[in-house]
């Protein structure tokens, strides 16, 4: 039996990390039944629990070590965990571990991530000087590609997709029956710009012409619940805000009766997408342009831009043209789901060729 440790931002209640270690699980586990996954978490019993692995405390080195000693691979992702944004402590922090993983001889993937911003030096220097030693590097997007080449990391890089794809199931895609609103989800974030206001604005011009209801979707719980309840307070059609599931794929289902969807966070837009839902992208992040770059029929507008017309107007449009658009998100989930596929085989070839 082989055995792999996986490192990431599990265990904090961010149902868009919760996704990606669903999805990177569920990839391997579906082409090898035999592996034994240990998660590195915050908390450690509820991740067990969900994903039916091993996990120990992501803070404890006695436990990482033990965990890393047995490894044949250690995969760090899926994500953006190696960003100086949030703070200076993440990147050393994944980077560490990685170097943990190395001095037991233990192989080591970077799993289809998203890399950046990188505003530091030292973050950069580390990083290629790191990244150069892993035995495989995926990222998520052409953006963190070309970024990882720029602070020099020499080692080939592949392409592939974020691991959330993977849970795409065209059987939970049948589409709903007529019914008197047009439902119109949305997931926003604290940010360091004031957004909602103008955001508020556009969402009651577009329901001034037409019969709406909205759907707020809080994806990190305890982060996005205030927020989202200030957007509920400015809006003016009817309102409610979803207590999503702690499990991604009962999460998934409840976006699979909206119409429209309007996104802050990632993975709330790649839930969307995943249901086949037309949506309208708000970007704080270059992630999600990353997401956006080969969803060019669908729009997107960086949130230093967001003016109430513009939101009113590209919802106008997407409502519009529904119907082909959901055939092209279609077509570009069955891409997706075949790059995820693609890629967990490559780390598991890697994994096989590991000493028994």
């Amino acid at each position: 039996m082989k055995n792999i440790v996986i490192s990431g931002y599990y265990g904090f209640n961010n149902l868009g990390d919760e996704a990606v270690l669903a999805g990177i699980t569920s990839l391997l586990k579906n082409k090898n039944e035999k592996l034994k996954i240990t998660v590195l978490s915050a908390s450690p019993q509820k991740t067990a629990e969900l994903y039916d692995v091993n996990s120990v405390s992501r803070t404890s080195l006695i436990q990482i070590l033990a965990a890393l000693a047995e490894a044949d691979l250690f995969i760090s992702g899926g994500g953006s965990l190696l960003q100086d944004v949030t703070g200076s402590f993440s990147v050393p922090y994944y980077l560490g571990l990685a170097w943990l993983a190395k001095m037991q001889n233990t192989k080591t993937v970077y799993y289809a991530q998203g890399a950046g911003p990188l505003n530091k030096w030292w973050s950069q220097k580390i990083t290629a000087l790191t990244l150069n030693r892993f035995d495989i590097l995926g990222v998520r997007d052409l953006g963190s590609k070309n970024l990882l080449k720029e602070i020099d990391v020499k080692k080939k890089i592949e392409l592939t997709v974020d691991p959330v794809f993977a849970l795409y199931d065209p059987l939970n895609n049948m589409r709903q029956q007529i019914k008197g609103k047009i439902e119109v989800g949305i997931s926003v974030r604290p940010w360091s710009i004031d957004y909602l206001s103008e955001l508020a604005a556009g969402l009651n011009k577009f329901a001034q012409t037409n019969n709406i209801k909205f759907v707020l979707f809080p994806m990190h719980q305890g982060a996005d619940e205030k927020i989202s309840r200030e957007l509920k307070g400015k809006l003016k059609a009817e309102t409610e805000i979803c207590d999503l599931p702690a499990v991604p794929g009962e999460a998934l289902k409840a976006f699979s009766q909206l119409d429209l969807f309007v996104g802050v966070r990632l993975h709330s837009l790649i839930f969307a997408l995943l249901n086949q839902i037309p949506l309208l992208a708000l970007s704080y992040d270059p992630k999600i342009e990353g997401l956006m770059t080969e969803l060019d029929y669908l729009p997107l507008i960086k949130l230093e831009d967001l003016e109430a017309a513009e939101i009113a107007e590209k919802l106008e449009t997407i409502f519009a043209e529904r119907y082909s658009l959901r055939k092209k998100i279609k077509e570009f989930l069955k891409q997706k789901t075949v790059e995820a596929e693609n890629f967990a085989e490559l780390v598991l070839e890697e994994v096989d060729s590991c000493g028994s």
